[in-house]
């Protein structure tokens, strides 16, 4: 079972956040917010609100989220575009929360195009 630290992480993760960033919005330590993440502290509603904020979501898709979901969607996406029609059906995932997967994949490519650009000179 995920607590709601561990959803915070990855989402976090997949924002690009750093727990320095996150912390200082919050105004909470570093250390208090790595505690959060790690489910040593109780989280209250205000901080989950704003957590949910800072992630441009709904306190309730946040809570909900699980990863697991996002990579079913990913892997049925993959075997929707290899069908005839190519009709894909994301199951009322979060338009949020695909705008940041979608967000951090784009970093990732430009990350490695530099990177690889770098490399060739």
């Amino acid at each position: 079972m995920h607590n709601i630290g561990d959803k915070v992480k990855k989402l976090r993760e997949l924002k690009g956040f750093k727990q320095e960033y996150m912390a200082e919005k919050l105004s909470i330590s570093q250390q208090s917010y790595s505690n959060l993440e790690n489910g040593k502290m109780d989280v209250p509603f205000s901080k989950i609100e704003q957590i949910a904020d800072l992630f441009g979501m709904r306190v309730e898709d946040m809570v909900s989220f699980d990863e697991k979901v996002v990579f079913n969607l990913n892997a049925q996406h993959t075997s929707a575009s290899n069908t005839s029609t190519g009709n894909i059906h994301n199951n009322n995932f979060p338009e949020k929360l695909q705008q940041l997967y979608e967000d951090k994949i784009r970093l990732l490519e430009e990350k490695i195009a530099w990177l690889e650009k770098g490399v060739k000179q």
